[in-house]
């Protein structure tokens, strides 16, 4: 008997499947370059969670396979608008020599060749492992400047609270906390702001991952980014501070600029899943509610009378 949960594909032309292979290798020749520079960036310390972008798109489409499962994909012409978005997005990289668009523009390659090979049905298989893939990309300079001096002051003014708590004395001066060992300088580099993207990511995949949730609650996953951004960064900064009162100020600016990139992903991490856990806490669905209470369809039973006997 044939598997029934094996999926099977079905092209538009005998013909598509030649134009695919030429097209991925295209894509391939297209992106070498663009992705090795992407692993460049990605070995700085505020962009390491690059690598763990394309796996975290693998597990997405195993996780979401049950939608696959039993059914039969059919292509769909409708790619061909996807592919047309991502040639215009490579033109407009060459002429403005964006690297930020063009490694962008992997996004509507890669749905231009599902939509074009699977049709609708691997569209709604795969989007959120392909929409999950802008993550790799740095964020661009000029978003980047938007949102940098406001985290730099939010950072700089709850980091100082946050010493003083701990019974450290620090006073603000602009974006510079003064300590009594050494100033410590909450520079537009260290905002933060490049770790922005890293919080996304992981607000983000936690919200595609739990798509069984409410989405509401999906929803506050994914604006918590921010705030989780300014903790994470406090964090950073607050212990930078005691180590540069506890210890030494060449300690703590190596932990700041150097070590602190690989803390901050699972503080991250952290972060969202103790966001998790206190919302299951506070909203708990009811479970085995049939056991207690009748439901319409199910009437109550009627008890049996007690046997009579005769005399």
């Amino acid at each position: 008997m044939p598997e029934k949960n094996k999926p099977s594909l079905t092209l538009p032309k005998p013909t598509v499947l030649v134009f695919a292979v030429l097209l991925i290798g295209v894509g391939f020749w297209v992106y070498l370059e663009p992705l090795r520079r992407l692993v460049g960036v990605w070995q700085r310390t505020d962009y390491v969670h690059g690598f763990l972008v394309p796996i975290f798109s693998l597990v997405l489409l195993w996780d979401r396979r049950d939608l696959i499962e039993g059914k039969t994909f059919k292509g769909s012409y409708w790619g061909l608008a996807f592919l047309a978005l991502f040639g215009l997005m490579q033109w407009t990289s060459a002429y403005f020599v964006s690297d930020a668009i063009e490694a962008f523009s992997l996004i509507p390659f890669l749905a231009g060749i599902t939509l074009f090979l699977g049709g609708w049905l691997a569209m709604k298989w795969a989007w959120p492992a392909i929409v999950f893939l802008v993550f790799m990309v740095p964020l661009p300079q000029v978003a980047g400047s938007m949102l940098s001096h406001q985290l730099q002051r939010i950072g700089t003014i709850v980091s100082v609270f946050t010493l003083q708590t701990l019974g450290i004395p620090a006073a603000a001066q602009g974006n510079v906390i003064l300590l009594p060992k050494a100033p410590l300088e909450v520079a537009e580099a260290c905002s933060g702001i490049k770790m922005l993207m890293l919080f996304f990511a992981a607000s983000v995949g936690a919200a595609l991952i739990m798509r069984h949730r409410p989405i509401w609650e999906r929803l506050l996953i994914f604006i918590s980014a921010i705030p989780i951004a300014v903790i994470s960064n406090v964090v950073r900064i607050a212990i930078t501070g005691l180590l540069y009162e506890t210890v030494s100020p060449e300690l703590g600016h190596k932990v700041f600029h150097d070590l602190a990139g690989w803390f901050m992903m699972p503080l991250a991490i952290g972060l969202v899943w103790l966001e998790l856990g206190l919302l299951s806490a506070i909203f708990i669905e009811p479970v085995g509610i049939g056991s207690y209470v009748n439901s319409p369809s199910q009437p109550a039973p009627v008890p049996s009378s007690p046997k009579q006997t005769g005399k």
